[in-house]
């Protein structure tokens, strides 16, 4: 049993002592030796104030000895037992001594390298009920650490104590030596405990109840003692950042049970007793029902609910989406101060069908209230580059962008009417999708006037038409060109006859020999390219002035009289060969 719990070295180093001890024994002439090397003489180099039991001047190898001091006092191993004597090399030379081993806190055997001594203890403190320490002893030694304990919901005052020794203290004016004790607080220093403070159970400070809005550090069920914990509201909301902290309050009225609570402070503030409930208020209200918008404003009220921080709120309003052709919406600059506990905050001029941020924020950089509204929709703007396509027979135009709002559409109006009379002969009304900017005109009646109108629809309704007219004698494209109007042949027969005149004047003049040549040159007929209003492809009537002499009729010279000749308009070319005529 004496050698269960040694070190592995020492029981090494003390083998050939032992070697040699065994030899002693088995010599005949040294059977007192033997003897003596069964026992250990009682050590005189210990604490003269060790008491050992049983009390003897030897010991036999492998008894247990109990260790025991005076009261206050505690050996520095409370049993020890004998190994035996044994001869130890140091540096003089070998040396006998008795070599005794100790029982420590493990109850391992180990050897006793330095003197026992009687230490100063505290005995076990009386202090609240339900506290469990770790060793649980009667005595503790001087500088021991003992670990405190409590039922689940509760903390013990310190988490860990220790025995200080006996200090004096003036107690009833009569100087009095006393144990003290000193107790590591939350942030793991030691502190004295004085005679007058009980370490006890305190029930944990539970997370305060209130808004549920209130951000917490770490979001636990309970806290312990001396704890700070940052709390704060969110952004927007009344009190800004604060910190709380848990302690032992006094008992309530006609209780001594010992309770735990919060303090509160803000900033750099002093510490004070928080209220029972947290709230967190919202320090601006907009009512979502008063919010006007409209496709070039916004409107809204407010109000301010804590009324010191009210004086310095500001409100803007500012462009989200960024601006680029061909919608181009101006940035918005500068602020407003509210002024007041409510009122009414309108955004400058605005864009129509665009996304603007509203924010309300109190200085420096706490935002109050903030959101994306889109403007609403308004009636597009006017359908550019109408045209009629004569190879095709279909109506072109240029796609309108989603400026004031998503287009949705294209009407197209279609009018005809009698060319010569102006009399109606049909309507027709198509809508088209978004995504088409071209539409084919159906089979046209020959000798028609037709009026085309082409307007962008958004949610808020039509833009402005863009108009195009042409007459039906256009060339279409797998169509047979109509016949020409009545007038126009009247036209072509009135000019054959008048050409046919002049030749007939102008040789009968010659042949009489007047003159050898006209007195003025025949002016020749001109043809003139004109758009009919903002038609691209057409065949009008246009008149052609002839300058000449009306001898039959007394003519004079220099007057000019007006005819009717036929011209067809094809923009940039000269009436050439018959695809270029409408027949």
């Amino acid at each position: 049993m004496a050698l269960q719990g040694l070190p592995l070295a020492f029981l090494l180093a003390l083998a050939p002592l032992l070697l040699a001890q065994g030899e002693k024994v088995s010599d005949p002439k040294s059977q007192g030796g033997a003897q003596e090397a069964e026992t250990c003489q009682r050590p005189v180099s210990w604490d003269p104030r060790i008491q050992m039991a049983p009390v003897r001047e030897n010991y036999k190898k492998n008894e247990e000895v109990t260790l025991s001091c005076n009261s206050g006092f505690q050996p520095s191993f409370t049993y020890v037992i004998c190994a035996g004597p044994a001869q130890l090399l140091n540096y003089s030379g070998y040396l006998n001594r008795d070599v005794w081993l100790g029982r420590n806190s493990s109850n391992a055997w180990i050897p006793i390298e330095e003197n026992v001594v009687c230490i100063e203890t505290c005995q076990r403190p009386h202090w609240g009920q339900g506290l469990w320490l770790a060793p649980d002893q009667k005595n503790y030694k001087n500088n021991e650490e003992v670990m405190l304990s409590c039922p689940e919901g509760f903390q013990p005052s310190f988490s860990h104590v220790k025995c200080a020794g006996k200090v004096l203290s003036i107690i009833n004016g009569k100087p009095v030596h006393r144990e003290a004790w000193i107790g590591r607080d939350s942030r793991r220093g030691w502190i004295n405990i004085e005679p007058s403070f009980s370490v006890e159970c305190i029930e944990k400070c539970q997370k305060p109840q209130g808004n549920p809005r209130f951000i917490f550090d770490e979001e636990r069920g309970t806290f312990n003692l001396s704890e700070v914990v940052n709390v704060r509201c969110p952004e927007g909301h009344w009190p800004p950042f604060m910190e709380i902290k848990c302690v032992k309050l006094n008992p309530r009225k006609s209780s001594t049970i010992p309770r735990s609570g919060w303090i509160v402070r803000h900033g750099e503030g002093r510490w004070g007793i928080m209220e029972e409930n947290l709230t967190c208020v919202e320090i601006l209200q907009v009512v979502s029902e008063t919010l006007e918008i409209s496709s070039t404003g916004i409107k809204l009220n407010w109000t301010c609910r804590v009324p010191d921080v009210c004086k310095n709120i500001r409100a803007r309003c500012r462009l989200e989406e960024p601006s680029s052709p061909p919608c181009e919406a101006e940035e918005l600059k500068g602020e407003e101060i509210l002024h007041g506990q409510e009122g009414m905050f309108a955004c400058p001029p605005l864009q129509p069908f665009t996304v603007y941020s509203v924010i309300i924020s109190l200085p420096p950089s706490t935002i109050l209230y903030t959101q994306l509204l889109r403007t609403k929709e308004t009636l597009p703007d006017k359908v550019e580059k109408l045209r009629l396509d004569a190879r095709t027979g279909s109506l072109q135009w240029k796609a309108l962008p989603s400026c004031k709002g998503e287009i949705i559409g294209y009407q197209v109006n279609i009018t005809a009417r009698r060319a010569h009379d102006g009399s109606f002969l049909e309507f027709e009304q198509v809508l088209v999708n978004q995504s088409v900017t071209q539409y084919t005109l159906s089979r046209q009646t020959p000798g028609s006037k037709y009026r085309v109108t082409v307007q962008g629809i958004t949610a808020a309704g039509a833009g402005p038409a863009s108009l195009l007219e042409f007459q039906s004698y256009v060339a279409v494209a797998g169509q047979p060109l109509g016949p020409w109007p009545g007038t126009a042949v009247t036209v072509v027969v009135v000019l054959s006859v008048l050409i046919l005149l002049s030749a007939g004047i102008l040789w009968f003049v010659l042949s009489r020999k007047k003159k050898a040549l006209p007195s003025k040159a025949e002016e020749e007929h001109y043809t003139e390219l004109q758009p009919y209003e903002n038609a691209d492809d057409y065949c009008v009537i246009k008149d052609t002035v002839l300058a000449e002499r009306d001898a039959g009729k007394g003519v004079q010279r220099g007057e000019l009289k007006t005819l009717p000749v036929l011209k067809s308009s094809r923009k940039n070319q000269s009436i050439k060969g018959e695809d270029d005529v409408a027949v």
